[in-house]
């Protein structure tokens, strides 16, 4: 799925941040589901509300669990942020039993089946967008046009992603998962062509 042939060390970095966190357009929708995360929540914070206040979303759905690191769900820390940030409460659907990218979206499915959502705006880890996207087309068959926006919250610019060593971490592992994850059915392939999920 990534298929290197002779170029740069740089060359093959930016190929693999490409491939990982591709260009999507954003438009708008009804529904934005943001994937839990302990990591960046502030950041997290800044950026959908940036989002709200531009019209990309109405209501926004968080989906996590609760994991090892907390007692509190990763939707209920991100909703107090969201919260102290200016979104209105009403607003906010909660799913917090997710624990995983496939439970996020599948439990977020159930969640909301009687809104009859076809078109998501998803929003989580820059280092996770194509993945993300991925799961849904998987996982969300009624939903026929995806957007996604990845937050940033490394401390380097996307070009320079391996200088961090979390952002490293990350975009490494997303790169032997993707193909591991649709050898086992859980996701499926997407093109994603001049910023548009296909």
């Amino acid at each position: 799925m990534l298929p290197f042939g002779p170029m740069s060390k740089y060359e093959k970095r930016q190929q693999m941040i490409a491939y990982v966190a591709p260009y999507v357009s954003l438009f708008p929708t009804k529904f934005a589901l943001v994937f839990g995360t302990r990591h960046g929540v502030l950041k997290f914070a800044e950026e959908i509300l940036f989002l709200y206040r531009q019209g990309y979303f109405t209501n926004v759905i968080i989906s996590g669990g609760v994991t090892d690191q907390s007692d509190d769900s990763e939707a209920s820390i991100l909703a107090h942020a969201l919260l102290s940030h200016g979104i209105p409460e009403h607003m906010m659907l909660i799913e917090d039993k997710a624990t995983n990218t496939g439970q996020n979206v599948t439990f977020t499915r159930e969640k909301v089946k009687e809104f009859g959502v076809t078109d998501l705006l998803l929003i989580g880890k820059i280092s996770s967008m194509r993945r993300y996207i991925m799961t849904v087309r998987k996982q969300w068959p009624e939903i026929r046009r995806i957007c996604c926006h990845g937050v940033n919250y490394f401390s380097c610019p996307v070009d320079q992603w391996w200088k961090d060593r979390e952002f490293r971490t990350r975009v490494m592992s997303e790169c032997r998962k993707i193909p591991f994850y649709v050898e086992k059915g859980f996701i499926s392939d997407v093109p994603i062509i001049n910023g548009i999920v296909m």
